[in-house]
């Protein structure tokens, strides 16, 4: 039978440990401010010098280089953090139906659901050739853990 109380604890854990590692890199690593950047439509462009062009598509390209840096720490941290809490959950002891177990099953699925939300965002900058190997990996890791969650529950 479905133990409701379970399930709503590992569901709140996981929701809120995902969401805590999200808010710990906000915290950490503050986001590029596209506000200290000029904007297009601040300026006519058919208006513009050509050092006013050329000083706005310059800025243009540091915005970029800063945003796409942005977010490949906030992957790197947001997946190191995942893997931690996911590392964690697998090799802890705990007994079977204990509060323990729920709240490792919990970060478990916390963990899993950072890393994968941590890759979709950063997948549209990510290198052509990095994307396979991430998602190689992050496949690995869910068969690593799909084994050793079965192998658990058959002790």
């Amino acid at each position: 039978m479905i133990d409701i109380k379970k399930l709503a604890i590992i569901a709140v854990i996981a929701i809120l440990f995902a969401s805590f590692i999200f808010s710990l890199f906000g915290a950490i690593y503050e986001r590029p401010d596209y506000c200290s950047y000029p904007l297009e439509k601040e300026f006519n462009r058919t208006q513009m010098t050509d050092t006013e062009s050329t000083a706005y598509e310059q800025c243009q390209i540091v915005y970029e280089q800063e945003m796409n840096d942005y977010s490949l720490w906030r992957f790197g941290f947001i997946t190191v953090l995942g893997l931690i809490a996911v590392i964690l959950s697998i090799y802890l002891p705990f007994e079977k139906d204990s509060l323990k177990e729920w709240l490792l099953a919990g970060f478990l699925i916390g963990g899993l659901a950072a890393i994968f939300i941590g890759t979709i965002e950063y997948f549209n900058d990510a290198n052509r050739i990095l994307k396979p190997i991430i998602l190689l990996i992050e496949m690995t890791l869910v068969v690593f853990v799909s084994f050793k969650k079965i192998k658990k529950s058959r002790k």
